[in-house]
């Protein structure tokens, strides 16, 4: 559906490199993101760039940290557009820096792709512009709420929500869900630090027998560590925020056996799965997680779309 989408473009000039642009947060709190999605894409571009390029010309890549911050983002996607003339913007690792990235897009004509942000506004407001290759909120809190009942855990669901864009749109997605199926829900709640322990003290008086959190790695881990000192014991779930090696690998909270959405299945027994697996740990000296997995088919994706231009954004 991407390559058939997106429009024909291409750099300013008709030899030399093809130019993308990538963007998200490589330092503050969401680095492991954005690093994820660095590597997926660093990944690509070696490949494809090993095996000729696009009808011999190779793809660059210009990576921008823009700190998970808005207020960073909007100079950097402008340069990218219209000094730097890339072909595409992918990015970013923030529902609000990718908000503004979709809104350069549409200013300069600059196909953009989000493979991490998944507010589901990026591209349910009809922009011509911003595509996605990642599951949206809607899509992931549907698919964990379907668990649920599959599992027939049909006990009282209490929802936290991060303090971000993220943590708010995601928990008040599946709490709607939820109660559309039937659950009884108590929130969502904020978890932030001033609030998180009253917010789970309020959660645990209705009884809630299931805890959805919805935000990144360190609101979940903060949250998991006060649900135990206030003594719950049951069903954790949470949206892919938390499908990341900086959740599951530390060893100071306890999070075995809590249930995340993940859109990537790392043991899919694939070929194509266990070449960029294989390709990827020897790069890199681990495996990837579903952010690097999807920045790595987004560049792909690109690739083949660059396959069918003539190398000018006139097309």
């Amino acid at each position: 559906v991407l390559i058939a989408a997106l429009p024909l473009f291409g750099a300013s000039g008709s030899s030399g490199p093809l130019i993308i642009g990538l963007v998200g947060a490589l330092s503050g709190p969401k680095t492991p993101y954005g690093k994820s999605q660095e590597q997926g894409a660093t990944l690509a571009i070696a490949e494809i760039n090993q095996a000729g390029g696009i009808h011999g010309r190779p793809i660059r890549l210009l990576i921008h940290d823009d700190k998970g911050t808005p207020g960073e983002v909007g100079s950097i996607a402008v340069s990218l557009a219209d000094n730097e003339k890339v072909l595409a913007i992918i990015g970013s690792t923030d529902s609000g820096c990718t908000h503004v990235l979709s809104m350069v897009a549409v200013k300069t004509h600059v196909p953009h792709i989000t493979c991490i942000a998944t507010d589901p506004s990026l591209t349910r407001a009809g922009t011509p512009w911003t595509f996605r290759t990642l599951a949206d909120d809607i899509s992931q809190a549907g698919a964990l709420v379907q668990w649920l009942k599959s599992e027939k855990n049909r006990g009282p669901i209490g929802v936290l929500a991060a303090p971000s864009r993220y943590g708010k749109i995601g928990a008040r997605t599946v709490a709607r869900l939820a109660r559309n199926s039937g659950f009884q829900v108590t929130g969502p709640l904020v978890m932030s630090v001033k609030e998180l322990s009253d917010s789970i003290r309020e959660v645990l008086k209705e009884k809630s027998s299931i805890i959805v959190l919805w935000g990144l790695v360190d609101d979940g881990l903060e949250a998991i560590r006060e649900l135990r000192k206030q003594g719950y014991s049951g069903l954790i779930c949470g949206g892919d925020g938390l499908a990341s090696p900086a959740f599951f690998a530390q060893k100071t909270v306890p999070v075995e056996g809590v249930v995340v959405t993940c859109p990537y299945d790392l043991q899919e027994d694939s070929p194509a799965n266990w070449k960029f697996r294989e390709a990827f740990r020897k790069r890199f000296s681990t495996e990837p997680d579903s952010f690097s997995a999807h920045s790595y088919d987004t560049m792909n994706l690109l690739a083949q779309a660059l396959k069918n231009s003539d190398g000018t954004r006139s097309g």
